[in-house]
């Protein structure tokens, strides 16, 4: 009898284990970090840390982005909740890049008290700063191991700014030709949004998976003003969010994910594992197994 259990117990051990799906589900158990400085800019030092999973064999892997928030003035790559992210996602099977920028001066705020033209400089050096640790780490793919086809941009709020504006926005963003030459395969955007729509057109319409309070002031969930700034005020301009994007994508017939969270404002970070679990599979559908997809969401959070 107990030699019974025991043989019962091993093959739901075994059900289990096999029923993990690489990209889906954490079908390692660790995961490495190394940290790299991918540029000196000025007195700054940049550097991103790279997460792999322990014990793959795989020599060509998807890379997933962090890019983190904290409205270009706060905020580090190696933020608490970033390394338990980057762990998990890498667990998944992924390389996992984290990847500081260079933030305002004295830290000081981007809001409607700051002039335009300054503030989208905060923005073009961000972005620089992200495509400049991509071709970091596309120069070095085969020491890092990526698979430079399969490159995921993720991020929230003026992370997630970022991320979009390199994706849909890439010739406002830089004119670099090193820049030129990345490509990004999805986005992973968390209460972001873009300067420009009609910059989407169907040769850069890569699908992505949004995420966005409906109530957002500080970065609008369907077209408005950045924090909700008056035409009066020097930091006054229009930015168009995760709906509005969506909407382009659907019309372009590209694939996308998009959860709306009922009279929610800019707090929608720290995602239910549900909600989360549901851009892996999206990933896993169309970037993977090149399906078809569109889908919207609207919920309680």
């Amino acid at each position: 009898m107990t030699a019974l259990r025991l043989s019962l117990l091993f093959l739901l051990s075994f059900y289990a284990l096999s029923a993990q799906t690489r990209y889906i589900d954490p079908v390692f158990s660790d995961a490495s970090m190394r940290t790299y400085n991918y540029a000196i800019k000025d007195k700054d030092t940049l550097k991103l840390d790279i997460y792999e999973p322990v014990g793959d064999s795989i020599k060509k892997r998807p890379l997933m982005v962090l890019v983190h928030g904290g409205g270009f003035y706060s905020g580090s790559r190696n933020e608490s909740y970033l390394i338990s992210m980057a762990k998990n996602i890498a667990k998944k099977g992924y390389n996992v890049a984290s990847i500081d920028y260079r933030l305002t001066q004295e830290h000081r705020d981007v809001s409607c008290g700051t002039p335009q033209n300054e503030i989208f400089q905060v923005y073009r050096r961000g972005a620089q700063d992200v495509l400049d640790a991509l071709f970091y780490l596309t120069k070095y793919k085969k020491e890092f191991k990526i698979d430079a086809s399969k490159i995921i941009l993720a991020g929230s709020s003026a992370g997630a700014e970022t991320i979009l504006n390199i994706a849909y926005n890439r010739k406002l963003m830089s004119s670099l030709s090193r820049h030129k030459r990345i490509k990004i395969a999805a986005v992973f955007s968390i209460s972001g949004a873009i300067f420009d729509l009609n910059a989407i057109k169907k040769d850069n319409a890569i699908p992505g998976a949004f995420y966005h309070g409906e109530n957002d002031r500080v970065v609008p969930y369907s077209k408005g003003a950045h924090h909700s700034c008056t035409v009066f005020q020097k930091g006054f301009f229009i930015l168009e969010g995760s709906k509005q994007i969506t909407n382009k994508l659907a019309n372009l017939n590209a694939s996308f994910l998009l959860y709306t969270y009922k009279g929610r404002g800019h707090d929608v970070f720290n995602l239910p594992n549900k909600d989360y679990h549901q851009a892996f599979l999206f990933f896993k559908d169309v970037l993977f197994d090149n399906k078809f997809y569109q889908g919207r969401i609207r919920k309680n959070f």
